[in-house]
């Protein structure tokens, strides 16, 4: 071979090794960058999810834990000028930034509409008007939002197709799922939504426990695909109710830590309880 064609050769060599690079690099780059937008976006998310409240009466606490650096489902506490205090776990469909950015809008709505009605229903069904306009095809939001009232010790529940809220009685420790019927929000038109949506109200006495939760609890898997499922999160809770608050949830996300076992978690964990002053 010629020293010319040998030159060439290695020209040729000399030119594709930057322009592999070259790409190479500016996908780490953006890798990096989106990286960085997921942590400031975990940071801003979690300056929106309230700490636990001090109501007299009550014991409060809360746990959330998203499948990434942020999520979908959020909770919130929303105190009443009269007195009362909205209780929310809504859970937004998507994945990631996605999932966030509708939690961010549904999340707006809600207080929006407890600012000017105190009704469970009447909530959700006017977040449902404003999300019906805003999703697009396949987006919505579960919700599960109670009306807890200090004075009358009674809880009224709204459930947008959301699961269940429990309640756990202490006198004779009977366990109740508050689901009343309701249609997930940003799919149904309004009037439908309106004639489906009711609301439930429950009566508290000293030392019950209730329990609003996100589907990531009772559906998390273990390694051999089962879920940690209603009987086994109604059975602790039979079992622990009677704890403060903030032991009950340490023992629950340390019992579903056990029955994950080290699988992906693939779902957002959101857990508010309370309980009622023995």
């Amino acid at each position: 071979m010629s020293n010319t064609r040998k030159r060439r050769g290695g020209t040729r060599v000399s030119q594709l090794r930057p322009l592999e690079a070259m790409p190479l690099h500016g996908i780490a780059e953006n890798l990096y960058s989106l990286q960085q937008d997921l942590v400031t976006a975990r940071k801003i998310q979690g300056r929106l999810l309230p700490p636990k409240p001090e109501f007299a009466g009550y014991d409060f606490e809360v746990y959330y834990q998203p499948a990434g650096e942020v999520g979908g489902d959020f909770y919130d506490f929303l105190p009443m000028d009269d007195g009362r205090m909205g209780l929310l776990v809504a859970d937004a469909s998507g994945k990631g930034l996605a999932g966030a950015l509708l939690m961010v809008e549904a999340r707006a709505m809600i207080r929006a509409m407890a600012s000017v009605s105190a009704s469970p229903r009447e909530i959700l069904a006017g977040v449902n008007r404003v999300l019906l306009r805003d999703l697009e095809k396949g987006r919505f939001v579960t919700a599960c939002y109670g009306l807890l009232d200090p004075e009358r010790r009674t809880l009224t529940v709204a459930n947008a197709g959301h699961t269940p809220l429990l309640l756990c009685r202490e006198a004779d420790k009977t366990l109740v799922q508050l689901q009343p019927t309701g249609p997930i929000l940003g799919v149904v038109p309004d009037a439908k939504f309106s004639a489906a949506l009711v609301e439930e109200t429950a009566t508290l006495r000293p030392g019950d426990r209730f329990l609003l939760f996100s589907d990531g609890v009772s559906e998390l898997m273990n390694p051999v695909n089962e879920e940690f499922g209603m009987d086994r999160l109604t059975t602790w809770m039979g079992v622990n109710a009677h704890l403060w608050s903030e032991d009950a949830v340490r023992s629950l996300s340390d019992t579903l830590e056990h029955h994950r076992a080290g699988q992906m978690q693939s779902d957002d964990i959101t857990i508010l309880t309370g309980r009622l002053d023995p």
